[in-house]
């Protein structure tokens, strides 16, 4: 876990650029930092403007540009000291204060901006760009490491990782070597995100480098920007098969159902995605605990086209993780509009069907597939085992009365549906269904008049009975 620092920034007024050749057109330029540590408080100010050159250790300003200037002021242990750097007809001239009082230079004056003014130039991004080229130049990755190590700023930190990568070729041992260290370093969530969604492509380069990128995502806490980096890893990339399952395994390390939902969304809805890696993509779906995102996942899957066998029955066996009834509904409802359902897949839709413990939306759901084509004649068998299933009479009536009016009946068929209604315990719903099949059926048919008369036999109220048996009668005598 990262570590936490000895000095905390509490207070950046203003940043400078990492470039001071555009400072001479500019305003004057102020940093302000506290720290605060157990045993000392320390205030630091830091106004500049122009350019200016330092000495390769950075213990010394070696030239300024005309009117440019670094006045430098810090109270330490209750102490408040001073330094005004400025140019004079291209000379370079010292100013040192102790307290309100100016002093000589020479020796003390340059003994403290010695010691300061490494510090100061490494937390306020004076010559930041420049300063890291330098360094990596003359010390390698190593070098910058331990210099990244003394920085305070986490702006600052990430700049400085920004233009290592930018500006330099660095092998894949130095990049493992910056990956190892670099993450573990910076404390801003923000600021880590910034490196990794800019630079990221320098580090998947093979898949024993973005085993070790994709591991040191876990410095993330915030799952939005892990998220951002995640989205940004996949449209700046063509991810093999290997690199994908670890963009996919990354999913883990997001607690967000709707950050992690989104990167679903993002995955699925590209050209690119092989069956594989949607296969990869509809094992992390299973994992989200809201029903309304994963419902969302399934249902934008079910507009897609060219989808495989193996994809549709897996997305039929993710769908057995929803619990709300709606959002079952809706990806039933989708299934059977896309005409995903056939003979093959047909039990294990009604396994999936049986989960929907409405009965207005289960019936709902069985009067779509009155007319679904793609089960052929094993249809109507499979409608009429699965109106079992609904437990109201009012529905199952409903049901009965729409599989009349919607299909052409074999003579077969009515003595089923006949047979069927049988379950229906409401009198006056079945001598509602049974006074309709009348009118609908062959009543020519003895073996259909017989079914219809035995069926009555269900019905206890004298008054529905009697209905029934007119229109029955007199359907048998029209004809």
């Amino acid at each position: 876990m990262k570590k936490q620092l000895l000095f905390i920034t509490l207070i950046i007024a203003a940043f400078l650029n990492a470039s001071f050749s555009s400072l001479a057109t500019e305003p004057d330029k102020e940093i302000r930092i506290t720290r605060n540590s157990s045993w000392n408080f320390e205030k630091l100010k830091i106004s500049t403007n122009g350019d200016l050159t330092f000495n390769d250790n950075y213990t010394d300003v070696i030239s300024l540009s005309e009117d440019a200037y670094l006045k430098i002021s810090m109270v330490s242990f209750g102490m408040k000291r001073k330094l005004y750097i400025s140019s004079d007809d291209g000379r370079v001239v010292y100013r040192y204060f102790e307290g309100s009082k100016e002093i000589n230079f020479e020796p003390k004056g340059r003994e403290w901006m010695k010691e300061v003014l490494p510090d100061v130039i490494r937390n306020s991004g004076l010559d930041l760009e420049n300063r890291v080229n330098k360094i990596y130049e003359k010390k390698g990755v190593e070098g910058f490491l331990s210099e990244l190590e003394e920085t305070d700023s986490d702006y600052y930190k990430s700049k400085m990782v920004g233009y290592l990568l930018k500006n330099n070729e660095l092998k894949k041992s130095e990049l493992q070597s910056l990956l190892r260290e670099f993450p573990y370093r910076i404390n801003s969530d923000y600021e880590l995100s910034q490196i990794y969604k800019k630079y990221n492509p320098a580090f998947l380069l093979d898949m024993e480098l973005s085993t070790e990128f994709f591991n040191s995502l876990e410095e993330l806490s915030s799952d939005y920007e892990l998220s951002q980096v995640l989205k940004s890893v996949y449209k700046q990339n063509d991810l093999d098969n290997g690199t994908f399952s670890l963009f996919i395994g990354a999913f883990d390390d997001i607690s967000s159902d709707y950050e992690k939902s989104n990167l679903m969304k993002m995955a699925l809805k590209d050209d690119r995605l092989t069956n594989e890696q949607l296969r990869k993509v509809l094992i992390q779906v299973e994992d989200l605990s809201s029903d309304y995102e994963k419902s969302q996942i399934i249902k934008s899957l079910l507009h897609e086209n060219g989808l495989s066998t193996e994809n549709i029955n897996q997305i039929i066996e993710l769908s057995h993780s929803i619990s709300s009834d709606y959002e079952m509904t809706q990806i039933v409802n989708s299934m059977i509009k896309g005409g995903m359902l056939n003979k093959e897949n047909l039990d294990e839709f009604n396994n999936l069907l049986e989960e929907i413990s409405s009965d207005y939306s289960y019936t709902g759901v069985l009067k779509g597939l009155i007319e679904y084509e793609k089960l052929g004649t094993e249809r109507f068998d499979f409608l009429m085992e699965a109106s079992d299933n609904i437990s109201s009479d009012y529905e199952v009536s409903k049901f009965y009365h729409a599989l009349l009016n919607q299909q052409e009946l074999t003579v077969d068929q009515q003595l089923k549906l006949i047979s069927k209604a049988e379950n229906i315990s409401s009198n006056y719903e079945l001598a509602k269904f049974l006074m309709e099949a009348s009118q609908k059926m062959d009543l020519d048919n003895d073996e259909i008049y017989e079914a219809l008369v035995n069926a009555t036999q269900e019905i206890s109220s004298e008054y529905e009975y009697g209905k029934v048996m007119k229109v029955i009668y007199a359907h048998r005598k029209d004809r």
